[in-house]
């Protein structure tokens, strides 16, 4: 009688040990070599997630102590998917990235275990969400790779595009493209529906990009239409993104002398016009840009009478500019450093110089005195830019400021 040959328990555990790793308190990811995990994948009739982060990724950090530690999450992931981790800042996951070419993290790819790629989400995920791509990527059609694969045979209907676009910025890939041919593909009278007040919300400004440009028809029914999103969204939100379609139409229409376009927008920005600035937050409550004067018309109009060399004009708008700002130390400050970035003109530092003073009379810090030394430079005085540079330094220390870059601009003037 032939024996059948034993397989040695020590092999067995090896064998285990390269697979998965049960865990019943969060996502369990493999410590499998990146060559092995697909054939892992087939022989146990799984899907693939590949995650991608790197050590410090607060986003990161925290789908790892929510989603990832949501019963109904791992117990889907662990028992339908090989998880394997890639961390995009070590040797390895340096390597391996170099063929996915991830840049925004955390970044989830899912594949079939023959190594087709399914789907694909970037971001922080309720374990809701998490939970559902999930499904979405093995048990239905309404994966990224999918819907790309129909929209670029043709489809253009405004169901499928309106789940096109949310598929795109759930994985990071949005462009204006799409959004404004959901849009174009809606009767205006549904846009009070409110599944479109909330895209044209969302898609107003995507990433600082405008996708919702200055005169469309969605922009004008934003406009006209205000007062319903504010019942959906914060009155500021919504302003800012009003605000922020205006100022981009205005600096194109600046760059492209265009009066007709700017006159326009101008006459629409002045309701908005009221002295605050307009801070931009993101749909998960996160703060990320601002708009920083405080004063958007005569801002403008100096930007737009400079461009178009209408000196006289420009001269009179920067009097009433100068006269409303004289006592607010910021906006003096940053109307100094914008020119000495910008400009070249004497008569122009000058005036910015000016501005530096009374922003340092006003309220002495750091900053003020960091574009005063910088102005001092810019005129040729090399000796009190470096004086003026020290205090700034000074200043610096004192309220615990980073500094490195006047400390660079010192080493400059030193070399020359």
């Amino acid at each position: 009688m032939i024996k059948k040959k034993q397989t040695p328990i020590l092999m067995l555990l090896f064998i285990w040990s390269t697979t998965a790793f049960a865990s019943d308190t969060t996502i369990a990811f493999n410590k499998i070599e990146y060559t092995k995990v697909f054939e892992i994948a087939k022989r146990e009739h799984k899907a693939v997630m590949l995650y991608f982060h790197f050590d410090g990724c607060g986003a990161c950090l925290k789908m790892e102590k929510t989603a990832f530690k949501d019963k109904q999450v791992y117990d889907f992931y662990n028992s339908k998917f090989i998880n394997f981790e890639i961390n995009t800042k070590k040797e390895t996951g340096i390597e391996l990235n170099r063929i996915y070419n991830v840049r925004l993290f955390p970044s989830f790819i899912f594949f079939d275990n023959s190594g087709k790629e399914l789907h694909k989400i970037v971001g922080v995920f309720t374990p809701e969400d998490f939970f559902k791509q999930a499904k979405n990527a093995l048990y239905t059609n309404k994966t990224l790779s999918n819907y790309k694969d129909l929209y670029n045979k043709g489809n253009r209907d405004a169901n499928f595009l309106f789940e096109y676009a949310y598929m795109l910025r759930d994985a990071s890939e949005l462009d204006s493209t799409v959004a404004n041919e959901y849009l174009s593909s809606v009767n205006p009278t549904e846009f009070r529906q409110e599944k479109n007040i909330r895209f044209i919300f969302e898609f107003s400004v995507h990433k600082f990009k405008i996708f919702i440009p200055f005169q469309t028809t969605a922009f004008t029914f934003l406009v006209k239409n205000k007062v319903i999103f504010y019942k959906y969204f914060e009155k500021d939100q919504v302003n800012t993104r009003i605000v922020w379609i205006l100022k981009y139409a205005i600096y194109k229409a600046i760059d492209e002398k265009d009066d007709s376009t700017f006159n326009t927008a101008i006459e629409m920005l002045k309701e908005y016009d009221t002295g605050v600035q307009y801070i931009f937050k993101e749909m998960d409550g996160r703060l990320t840009g601002v708009i920083g004067s405080k004063n958007l018309v005569l801002s403008s109009l100096l930007a737009f009478y400079d461009k178009k060399g209408e000196a006289d004009k420009y001269h009179k708008t920067l009097i009433k500019y100068i006269s409303k700002i004289w006592n607010d130390a910021t906006e003096l400050n940053n109307f100094a450093w914008n020119i000495y970035e910008q400009e070249e003109d004497r008569d122009k530092i000058k005036v910015a110089m000016k501005c530096a003073v009374r922003s340092i009379e006003l309220n002495n810090n750091y900053s003020n005195n960091d574009t005063y030394a910088c102005l001092l430079y810019k005129l040729g005085d090399s000796k009190k830019a470096l004086i003026q540079a020290a205090k700034a330094i000074e200043l610096a220390k004192k309220s615990n400021e980073d500094y490195s870059q006047t400390k660079k601009f010192v080493e400059r003037i030193n070399c020359h």
